[in-house]
């Protein structure tokens, strides 16, 4: 049985939270990536082990293949040749007069970007409209999937990454294509939008299209998934639709990305007031209904990304599920995220992964299964886990103090009032003053500690949401579906036990 760490997500009260870029320089910002980057960079080997070779789904032919190849090639070379210049650079400086430098700079960054060229296509790409890959597409017509790639992805990577989606979750899937000009000129890129919040053209684009998805009224649901550098661009997205759009329309809004370099993702309560809980249910009221990480533990982005975020930066903002694979390596968005989670089956078999079955109804172990029995069992492996909760993460957030200037600002406050002879303001769970008692419907309890309570001892399966779209299947049918079921189990239970 897989083993799969949890981190419970953010639900302390809002005042405990903040993007680190509110508190630090630019500057202070990339020297500080810059020193995480470095610490994470003996697992860089990592990015692209293990080699899958099982799933058949991944072997692509014809032209596709030659692509695929082709791509795989040119990033090789733009790696090297950038690991040269980087080493050159310093030396270069020394050397060379002032415009001679930056003429020879010039001429470097050209060659590169012409070596890049032939794996840029176009920047919207659509998933491939064959009913053998996405039949169930029809069945969603309110619904909207987009997807952003990460890092060194040429445009055959993206159509390949956006067909197998259509393929697992019976859509039709739009892919936004972040370019890439190598991995060290991705990784500077991805500082660069971290740290002085850049939007790139890849950025601009999927702005305007979420943007456009979102103010459809004919648009109930609109699912972003996003890999790698994509998540980056996904945080931007939702920072840019939070300021230009109304709550209702940006709650439409389902995220869900894998291997994530964002260094922050903001989900603010929709009403802090009417968000009720309980010990039992630590039920809030968020402006985005759903947001899950998928992180490899050993994986040299997300722990640079997402699970730096999380679990050092504790004052951080960063919503949703965080769900880790202990001990897994490897960035690739198919081969180390989809295929060990979402096993590629044939069409009808998905039924094998939302029942939990490893057999298929035939009786046949492997015969029709893209992926073998063996993915379909890890996948089945990973979705029935029973979630290691990281309860150190909600006990340092609640032990962790605001930022200097902010804590100075709540001790006046807080004193202001006494010296006034003022009844002490109500205090929510985490002992943070407030005019209603509550901060994100937190009262008596600690968000975080109630999350974590509610968390322990329940399945991926349980927690996680995406999964329920496989197959064209979708969230809403299968928990009616388990309402049925728990009902119909009911009156064989009384039976049983008045027996």
């Amino acid at each position: 049985m897989a083993t799969i760490k949890f981190i419970p997500p953010q639900m302390g009260a809002v005042d405990n939270y903040s993007v680190r870029a509110l508190r630090s320089s630019p500057l202070r910002l990339l020297l500080n990536d810059l020193g995480v980057l470095l610490t994470v960079l003996p697992y860089l080997p990592l990015l692209f082990f293990p080699l899958n070779t099982k799933s058949k789904e991944s072997k692509l032919r014809g032209a596709a293949k030659f692509k695929s190849i082709g791509n795989d090639i040119t990033q090789a070379l733009l790696g090297l040749l950038e690991t040269i210049l980087l080493i050159l650079f310093i030396p270069a400086i020394i050397a060379l007069p002032g415009l001679v430098f930056f003429g020879v700079a010039l001429l470097c960054i050209l060659i590169l970007r012409l070596i890049a060229w032939p794996t840029q296509g176009p920047r919207i790409l659509y998933s491939a409209d064959d009913p053998s890959i996405s039949p169930t597409t029809d069945l969603h017509p309110h619904e909207r999937w987009v997807f952003i790639n990460g890092i060194c992805t040429g445009s055959s990577g993206l159509q390949a990454n956006i067909d197998r989606l259509s393929y697992l979750f019976g859509r039709q899937v739009l892919g936004i294509h972040n370019r890439s000009g190598g991995l060290l000129a991705d990784l500077l890129e991805c500082m660069i939008q971290r740290c002085l919040d850049y939007k790139t053209m890849d950025a601009r684009v999927a702005c305007e299209i979420v943007k456009e998805y979102l103010m459809d009224k004919r648009v109930e649901k609109l699912v972003l998934v996003a890999h790698s550098q994509g998540g980056i661009i996904a945080s931007m997205v939702v920072d840019a639709m939070l300021t230009e759009l109304p709550a209702h329309m940006v709650g439409k809004l389902e995220i869900y990305t894998f291997g994530s370099a964002a260094s922050h993702f903001h989900d603010p309560p929709s009403s802090s007031v009417e968000a009720k809980s309980s010990a039992s249910s630590p039920a809030r009221t968020t402006t985005i209904p759903y947001i899950e990480h998928y992180a490899n533990e050993y994986d040299m982005v997300p722990r640079w990304g997402v699970l730096y975020a999380t679990c050092k930066l504790l004052t951080n903002r960063y919503a949703g599920n965080v769900f880790i694979r202990d001990k897994a390596t490897g960035h690739m968005f198919v081969d180390h995220y989809l295929d060990p989670i979402f096993p590629v089956t044939k069409r009808g078999d998905h039924k094998a992964v939302v029942n939990g079955k490893a057999r298929q109804a035939n009786g046949s172990d492997d015969g029709n299964l893209l992926n073998g029995n063996g993915h379909l069992e890890e996948a089945l492996s990973y979705l029935d886990a029973v979630v290691d909760v990281d309860d150190a993460i909600p006990l340092k957030r609640r032990n962790s103090t605001p930022p200097k200037p902010l804590a100075e600002l709540r001790d006046q406050r807080d004193c202001g009032r006494l010296q006034n002879h003022q009844t002490p303001a109500p205090t929510n769970g985490n002992a943070r003053p407030n005019a209603h008692g509550m901060v994100d419907g937190f009262d008596a309890i600690g968000g975080d500690a109630l999350m974590e309570q509610a968390t322990r001892g329940k399945t991926v399966k349980e927690l996680s949401r995406l999964w329920r779209y496989l197959g064209g299947n979708s969230p809403e049918e299968i928990q009616k579906q388990d309402s049925k079921d728990r009902a119909s189990e009911r009156p064989f239970s009384q039976e049983r036990r008045g027996a």
